[in-house]
């Protein structure tokens, strides 16, 4: 069977979607992900040609908790009105969000247009999250994950409102956005950054894997440690030339070696920064030490599964 990697990624209003269209009863946007009613649904229609291999279904979900008790709300899964699964316990108490995966036999879908059916059950006491949805063929593992981390990256110019407050503190504290942008050629949006300003501020923050928020702590250049978040406001594909753009080496086998190009922009409120670290979606890691008038950088990266290598890149052309 022909199937295009197909995924809908609900943490988008409206979702990011490839080789699928969206439609809903009873269910909608609420920020991040996807909420179904009792009795609600999601249609996620979707084209396969000459059907007759297998396809992995990967769904990504939770149920809410009543209170400190785990939330009820079934789930009926079905492809073209045949039941895939039904009245489905979604795991996990409602704490975090659940990959489950489930195999569609090839003889259920049809060449052309198909539709996968997500409905809660009438007799739900909580509701249902929904966050994503990814379809491939069995054959091309990973496909539809790795068609949506890089649709995800497409846009990698990121803005957000940040909060502070000392450990202590029940309020937060309004501060300056941040800014950032970081694209080594990877296809993947970061899922922890750090950095350390020339004025001796340092931070350390995690993303949610959506990209709606962070969390993390931060260094005042006075030494005082604070909890550190922040709210997406604005996601594009870039800052309007404002990313450095650096051609790179990295170092292996005794030799350097060129590289990909590297664009870098962050803007903390705080003035230049002199460090700047990241890990990504696909696990790729990096850190780079700036001089002081920006123009290059020595580091090191580090691939999923590979050794640390050296790294290092100097200023090329314009910004972007």
């Amino acid at each position: 069977m022909t199937l295009n990697p197909t995924f809908v990624d609900f943490s988008a209003d409206p979702p990011r979607t490839a080789n699928a269209s969206v439609r809903a009863d009873g269910a909608g946007d609420a920020g991040g992900h996807w909420i179904l009613d009792a009795g609600g649904a999601v249609w996620v229609d979707f084209a396969a040609e000459t059907p007759s291999d297998e396809v992995t279904m990967k769904i990504c979900a939770l149920v809410s908790k009543n209170g400190s008790s785990s939330g009820h709300a079934p789930l009926d899964i079905l492809v073209n009105g045949q039941s895939v699964i039904s009245r489905l316990r979604i795991p996990g108490g409602g704490d975090l969000p659940q990959v489950m995966t489930f195999a569609v036999p090839g003889e259920w879908l049809r060449s052309g247009p198909n539709t996968l059916e997500l409905r809660s059950a009438e007799d739900s006491r909580a509701m249902l999250w929904l966050y994503r949805v990814l379809l491939e063929s069995v054959w091309d593992r990973d496909a539809a994950e790795r068609a949506l981390l890089t649709d995800h990256a497409a846009e990698s110019a990121f803005t957000f409102a940040t909060y502070s407050r000392p450990a202590g503190a029940s309020e937060w504290r309004d501060g300056p956005e941040l800014r950032f942008q970081i694209d080594e050629g990877q296809a993947a949006a970061p899922a922890e950054l750090s950095w350390r300003g020339s004025d001796g501020s340092e931070a350390a923050i995690s993303f949610a894997g959506e990209m709606t928020g962070f969390l993390g702590h931060v260094r005042t250049p006075g030494g005082a440690w604070l909890q550190f978040r922040g709210d997406l406001t604005e996601r594009r594909e870039h800052l309007d030339g404002s990313a450095r753009r650096f051609e790179t080496e990295v170092h292996w086998g005794g030799d350097w070696h060129r590289s990909g190009e590297l664009s870098v922009f962050l803007d903390t409120g705080s003035g230049p920064v002199e460090r700047v670290g990241w890990r990504d979606q696909r696990g790729n890691t990096a850190s780079i030490g700036l001089t002081h008038d920006g123009a290059s950088f020595t580091g090191y990266a580090q691939r999923v599964n590979e050794g640390p290598i050296g790294y290092r890149g100097e200023i090329v052309g314009g910004t972007r």
